[in-house]
């Protein structure tokens, strides 16, 4: 081989190489339930509030809102479903949750029939998702927090011990060793089990809402334990590119704003060592305290008290950034934060803004061409396309409905991604362009309407 053929063969190489490291990690980021409409005087106070760079100045979230103004916001984002399961799969696959070929799913409703979608989306075994590609392209993928995307049939009497699972009673007290030893086996099992769908590390884990943990004492949410398992998974990744999947629990219900005997016993007042796995003692020196948080929220005039949740969240997604930053890793990173679907005045489990519109910011430094908004319509259906685009994976033959942002966040187009959107929950459809929206609600032959209630819809 003459020099001039090695040179040009180095030079490949080094190009191939350079490419591959330009892969970005990626950090997902999503609230559970939060709409991204700031609440009026007139509407009622006590729900979940969106964040600063929202509109809401009764919140304060300057960690999130310095990330948004350095980096892009998107101010028409909507989910294509309002309800957790169907949203959660539409974000891991880029399709509509109608797509779904899972077993249960089809045996009520095969395919070429009008289906009812509700929290009975889960993901198919034999098919292929976002995080399956992306270890295939090389990355290392995580999961963290909250499912409600996988085996929906074993979520009603896994505590009961079926299904291989150690049983526990509802009022079982996690201080005892021994339930708190069933609690971690079982958590442990499921996280091994969700490892099946592309995830090569699953830690704190929720294989559906609180309630599903079948105990009145695990009914809180604990951001510290969900966020330590993320610093965690950064901090022992460092060669190759990363995919996070952060899906924190709150301000779902028991909401983390709702008082009892004047304290907010599922939120800032509940125990820190109550965890998903049982009572679990952990070092988070590093955040500041509930109580600390609590009284910087006091401090601060014209905060809502109520929502000093968002502050505790706020600090998670700080210490997310101070660790990238730390591992030399946040300048190649996106950061995106948004929510499953919103509950704004009720609008969960409709076709209405309030449940289908939803905060969404991205930040990457070396990735996000210009800093600012982006007006038109996007969808979580876009999150596959535009990850997998990133990390260069061929999506042209692909079963994904969504459409990549990677134009819109390398170099600033403002070309519609979308001229529409689509929607479905329960038997209604909904199609929403920039100006209109157009909802229907037409029920199968042989469903009886009497008892389609909202549950339905």
């Amino acid at each position: 081989m003459t020099l001039k053929n090695i040179l040009i063969l180095l030079l490949f190489i080094g190009g191939s190489l350079a490419g591959q490291a330009q892969k970005p990690n990626i950090v997902f980021i999503m609230t559970d339930d939060q709409s991204s409409i700031p609440l009026r005087s007139s509407d009622n106070q006590n729900q979940s509030r969106p964040f600063g760079f929202n509109g809401d100045s009764k919140v304060h979230t300057p960690i999130i809102d310095n990330l948004a103004s350095n980096g892009m916001v998107f101010n028409n984002a909507f989910v294509s479903s309002s309800i957790c399961s169907p949203s959660r799969y539409s974000i891991l696959t880029g399709k509509y949750a109608g797509r779904s070929e899972g077993t249960s799913f089809i045996n009520n409703f095969p395919l070429g029939n009008l289906s009812r979608i509700a929290n009975n989306i889960e993901l198919e075994e034999n098919k292929t998702n976002v995080p399956k590609q992306l270890q295939n392209a090389g990355y290392k993928t995580a999961f963290i927090g909250k499912s409600h995307i996988i085996d929906h049939n074993v979520l009603e009497s896994y505590t009961g011990g079926n299904n291989g699972f150690m049983a526990y009673s509802k009022t079982a007290d996690p201080y005892t060793s021994s339930v708190s030893d069933a609690m971690k086996f079982n958590h442990d099992k499921w996280a091994n089990r969700m490892k099946e769908f592309g995830f090569d590390v699953v830690d704190a884990f929720y294989a559906a809402n609180l309630r599903e943990l079948k105990n009145d004492a695990l009914n809180v949410h604990n951001v510290e334990y969900n966020n330590k398992a993320v610093l965690d998974f950064i901090e022992n990744s460092d060669n190759d590119p990363f995919f996070v999947y952060y899906s924190e629990t709150i301000p779902h219900g028991p909401s983390p704003y709702w008082r009892r005997n004047g304290e907010y016993y599922a939120g800032l007042d509940a125990d820190i060592n109550i965890t998903s796995q049982g009572v679990l003692t952990q070092d988070y020196s590093y955040l500041p305290t509930r109580d600390q948080i609590k009284n910087e929220i006091n401090g601060i005039a014209g905060k809502d008290i109520r929502h000093a949740w968002l502050r505790w969240f706020d600090h998670a997604v700080g210490a997310v950034v101070d660790k990238l930053r730390e591992k030399g890793k946040l300048d190649n990173t996106l950061i995106i934060i948004t929510s499953d679907h919103g509950d704004f005045n009720k609008g969960k489990s409709t076709n209405y803004e309030g449940g289908i519109k939803v905060p969404l910011m991205m930040y990457w430094k070396n990735g996000i061409s210009t800093t600012g908004t982006y007006d038109e319509l996007v969808q979580n259906i876009d999150f596959a396309a535009t990850f997998l685009d990133l990390a260069g994976v061929d999506i042209s033959n692909s079963e994904i409905d969504g459409k990549s942002l990677k134009e819109v966040i390398t170099n600033n187009s403002k070309i519609p991604v979308h001229d529409h959107l689509f929607f479905e929950l329960g038997y209604s459809r909904a199609i929403r362009t920039k100006d209109w929206k157009y909802v229907t609600v037409r029920y199968p032959e042989g469903v009886n309407t009497k008892n389609c209630k909202w549950r339905n819809f």
